[in-house]
């Protein structure tokens, strides 16, 4: 049996976790800085994409007001991103 190459398992990989350009969660991710903005990427995450509405996690409760502050400037960059997601709302929750 012929050992597969790195790139060859990692394509495996990818794909039985579903992690490619059909997956908006993985699309939206690799974007994330610049949606969300770089101050607030290393506090952040994308939890979810569901019915229109993108859930950020958060560190802390002051990230969640600043998601909160900047939702209309984040909605504009995802839309104009990614207008198939048709996102409306951004919901927010704090993690510890």
């Amino acid at each position: 049996m012929k050992e597969k190459t790195t790139q060859e398992v990692l394509a495996l990989l990818l794909e039985r976790l579903k992690i490619n350009d059909s997956n908006a969660l993985a699309k939206v991710y690799r974007h994330w800085e610049a949606i969300i903005g770089e101050d607030l990427a290393l506090n952040s995450k994308l939890a979810d994409l569901k019915r229109g509405v993108m859930v950020v996690e958060v560190t802390h409760p002051t990230y969640s007001s600043m998601v909160m502050i900047r939702r209309k400037e984040v909605l504009r960059r995802l839309n104009e991103r990614f207008p198939e997601l048709k996102i409306t709302q951004v919901q927010v929750r704090c993690r510890s």
